[in-house]
């Protein structure tokens, strides 16, 4: 009800009585009063409301953009590669990783990597006393280091000394057999790492016999072989840098054996598509949380008074698209390298025909780029990592718990609503202060009103039998 409404209204009646509700016009003129403020505050909360949920719109589909760079950032996860060996018997494949090469290779086995096994002196059992139950050590050299095995007080006996052996974590295994069935012809078995630099020496006191003639039961060797033709030594028969992307694991002595890779790279073209589209999702969703003419219902424009913030996010996302990789290879270094390209609007394409030229024949290039060639690197070691690794450190920016800057936009944003929330509240005892004030007033109109009716009524009874006086004669 307007002021002047209410005033029309208290002057036509008074002179009726009371006739006027005065609750409800204690009321009309307390929301006038009050009302203008209470709707400010209410506007700028859901403001902030608005623009708390506009920052976890954006929050969730920049997280779902780290999420691809992750799918990004291990080797084995880029191809779908699959080797198959002619003669698994001879060679057998231990693992294929995403850097894989299609391709066919020949290898030929003219040695395996063996380690050296020697052999102690006999015991009648596997707890015969060695050293009149004292403590004493083992000493053994390899490849010019020297380590120390201790066997403690009461434990010298052939159990013990295996025991002691492979508790001591110095690369050495033991272990204790029976060489006869009536169980009283014990030897230590004692075997070194692969590898002929791993040829190894013991001594201890008491002697245990390893060397002994005629106790050393193999020799420590290489693993020789050929792959297309170029000879390669190992130490193990586990052999992963020969083949790209591939491990090897060498079972016999074997010529011939041939080895097909074949690896579908279209893995990572899906992958680098979904790139390309949950970045375009993210400008999408930018544009409409900044523009305050945006159509959106619920948080289109919610941004619009915070274009500080929208420009952070917005550089973030685009140095993440557009950085070098830290771990270039050969002709490739950035996504642009692979056919991912910025668009005069902002958004990115994929020209797939570059992609496909650039696999065909640099694909290992491709994943040293976005991998550092490695799968489940940790992030704590130093090491150069790749580009997605880079790209993911550079939004994780953005993303930080603490001092992020969607964590410091949303808790000033909540500070502010529970601030709007609090003075809404004033407001209201505002208002309900200012409706009993104006109660109260009225009251006493209402009472003084109709003390005046009253005193008229009365006056006007005297008056009209004064005037009926004499009348009845």
């Amino acid at each position: 009800m307007a002021t002047s409404d209410v005033a029309s209204s208290v002057l036509l009646n008074m002179g009726n009585g009371s006739g006027i509700d005065i609750i409800k016009l204690a009321r009309d003129l307390a929301d006038v009063e009050v009302m203008p403020q209470q709707d400010r505050v209410t506007r700028a909360k859901t403001d902030t409301e608005a623009a708390i949920s506009a920052y976890a719109v954006l929050k969730y589909n920049v997280e779902l953009l780290t999420e691809q760079f992750n799918g990004l950032n291990d080797a084995q996860e880029l191809a779908t590669p699959v080797a198959v060996s002619s003669n698994t018997s001879a060679i057998s494949i231990g693992s294929t990783q995403g850097s894989a090469v299609s391709g066919s290779h020949q290898i030929d086995v003219t040695q395996l990597a063996a380690s050296q096994r020697n052999r102690s002196s006999e015991y009648t059992s596997s707890t015969e006393t060695l050293n009149s139950g004292s403590a004493f050590d083992i000493t053994v050299t390899s490849n010019g280091s020297t380590q120390t095995i201790s066997v403690d007080a009461g434990d010298d006996t052939p159990a013990g000394v295996v025991a002691a052996i492979n508790a001591s974590g110095t690369g050495f295994t033991a272990t204790l057999i029976d060489t006869d069935t009536a169980g009283t012809n014990y030897r230590i078995v004692l075997q070194g790492p692969s590898g002929e630099d791993n040829a190894f020496t013991v001594s201890s006191t008491p002697d245990l016999g390893f060397h002994t003639a005629g106790n050393q039961l193999q020799s420590a060797a290489n693993a020789l072989l050929k792959v297309d033709g170029m000879s390669i030594e190992r130490t193990s028969n586990t052999i992963s840098d020969a083949i790209s992307g591939v491990t090897l694991n060498l079972n016999a002595v074997a010529s011939g054996t041939s080895l097909q890779v074949t690896n579908d790279t279209t893995t990572l073209k899906e992958k680098l598509k979904e790139l390309v589209a949950t970045y375009n999702v993210v400008q999408v969703v930018l544009n409409e949380l900044s523009d305050p003419d945006s159509t959106e219902e619920e948080v289109g424009g919610a941004l619009s008074n915070d274009m500080a913030f929208v420009r952070s996010v917005r550089d973030a996302i685009y140095a993440a698209v557009t950085t070098d990789s830290s771990t270039p290879s050969g002709d490739v270094s950035a996504l642009r390298d692979l056919g991912i390209e910025l668009t005069k609007t902002g958004s990115l394409s994929f020209n797939e025909a570059t992609y496909d030229e650039v696999v065909l024949n640099n694909f290992s290039d491709v994943v040293t780029m976005l991998s550092a060639g490695t799968t489940n690197q940790s992030a704590y070691d130093g090491a150069d990592q790749g580009l997605a690794f880079d790209s993911m450190e550079v939004i994780n920016g953005l993303m930080d718990s603490i001092d992020g800057i969607f964590a410091v936009r949303e808790d000033t944003a909540t500070q502010q609503l529970r601030t709007y929330e609090d003075r809404l509240l004033a407001i209201e005892l505002r208002m309900e202060k200012v409706y009993q004030s104006y109660l109260k007033q009225f009251s006493v109109m209402e009472d003084l009103v109709n003390t005046l009716n009253g005193t008229r009524d009365y006056v006007k009874q005297q008056l009209d039998s004064i005037a009926n006086i004499g009348q009845d004669n």
